[in-house]
C-alpha cells in the first residue's frame, strides 16, 4: 500500500470508517479516506459502490465492493474455493465455497451472517469477483442466496452444539 502511495502522490487509501481506525490509519503513510457504507466513488467511467460488511466474511472492519456499471461484485474470502480452478465459471461456485468454508472454518458466524449475504444478493450482481477461486459469471444473487442460506444452517447447528 506505501509502495502504492509513494509511487502516486496524489493516490488516496479508502475503506471503511472502522478499518481506517483499527488500522489503516496508522499503517498508511497518508491518511485515509474513510467512506460511509454505500458511498460511490467515480472512478473514470466506473462506480464502485462501498457495503459494510462486518465479520463477513472475517474480521469486524470487513467491507466489499460493487461497481455498478458492470454488475461486479467483489467477494473478496465469501467463496473460496480450494485447488487448481478456471479463472471464470458459469458452473455453480457455491459447493466449492461450503468445502473451503467447511475446511478452514474462516467465516465469523453470527446471527447476521446470513442477512449481511442477503443484503449482498439483493444487488443483483451479474459477475461475483472472487478472490481465491473462480470467478462466477451468472446470477450472483442466487449464488449469494444459497450461500446464505448454508450460513443459516451452519449458525443454527453450532446453537444446538
Amino acid at each position: 500500500m506505501n509502495q502504492w502511495l509513494a509511487a502516486s502522490p496524489r493516490a488516496q487509501v479508502a475503506h471503511g470508517a472502522t478499518a481506517c481506525m483499527v488500522s489503516l490509519n496508522d499503517l498508511a503513510d497518508r491518511a485515509p479516506r474513510p467512506l460511509a457504507d454505500g458511498e460511490v466513488l467515480e472512478l473514470g467511467g466506473k462506480r464502485v459502490r462501498y457495503l459494510d460488511t462486518p465479520h463477513v466474511p472475517h474480521a469486524w472492519e470487513s467491507g466489499l465492493i460493487f461497481e455498478e456499471t458492470t454488475s461486479t461484485l467483489f467477494t473478496g474470502d465469501l467463496f473460496t474455493h480450494l485447488g487448481d480452478v478456471p479463472a471464470v465459471t458459469g458452473a455453480s461456485i457455491v459447493p466449492a465455497a461450503i468445502q473451503a468454508e467447511d475446511a478452514f472454518k474462516a467465516t465469523a458466524l453470527t446471527p447476521r451472517t446470513g442477512a449481511t449475504v442477503r443484503k449482498l444478493a439483493a444487488l443483483a450482481p451479474r459477475l461475483l469477483a472472487v478472490m481465491h477461486g473462480s470467478s462466477y459469471s451468472g446470477d450472483g444473487s442466487r449464488a449469494l442466496e444459497e450461500l446464505a442460506r448454508y450460513y443459516d444452517a451452519a449458525l443454527a447447528a453450532e446453537m444446538r452444539g
